[in-house]
């Protein structure tokens, strides 16, 4: 017994003109399926990409401004000019790491004044992440903080009056 083709017998060329007319109607279709789905999963993806790159230029500038505010007021006798050189550096690190300058740092010393030998000073740091895009709806600052801490101890044998490294002759 013979099988039957499950479509109709045509002659010659037809059956392809057939096979061409059914295809027709597609064209254009996965181009066009191709533009959407490129659309709907690159613009979230470059907007993730956007706040994480964010999000970790201010943990790099928040651990690298924790280190260097605690290491200045511990090697720094004037508690007036160890102030003014970690406010300078703060902002510098913000202005190079493309964040709002503003005043991140909190100072916390074991003894009174900071730079007195065998103590601690601890930096924390708290930086406000602006995200790409929102901030007109939250007003300029992110839901998002980023907070770095560092502990540094004061050098017990330095000699009084001495200004770290820089005060010695």
């Amino acid at each position: 017994m013979r099988r039957r083709a499950p479509w109709p017998r045509l002659r010659g060329g037809a059956r392809l003109r057939e096979a061409g007319r059914a295809l027709r109607g597609t064209e254009g279709n996965a181009l066009i399926e191709f533009v959407v789905l490129a659309v709907a999963l690159l613009i979230p993806t470059l907007y993730l990409v956007l706040t994480l790159g964010s999000v970790q230029a201010a943990v790099f500038a928040a651990d690298v401004i924790a280190r260097d505010a605690a290491r200045i007021h511990a090697t720094e006798t004037d508690p007036v000019a160890a102030s003014g050189r970690s406010s300078a550096h703060a902002r510098m690190v913000l202005e190079d790491f493309g964040l709002e300058p503003g005043d991140v740092v909190e100072i916390r010393c074991t003894e009174d004044p900071c730079a007195t030998p065998g103590g601690t000073v601890t930096a924390s740091v708290r930086i406000p992440v602006p995200i790409p895009g929102l901030g007109p709806v939250l007003g300029g600052a992110g839901p998002v903080a980023v907070s770095s801490e560092h502990i540094a101890p004061v050098d017990r044998y330095r000699a009084p009056g001495s200004n770290g490294p820089e005060g010695a002759a």
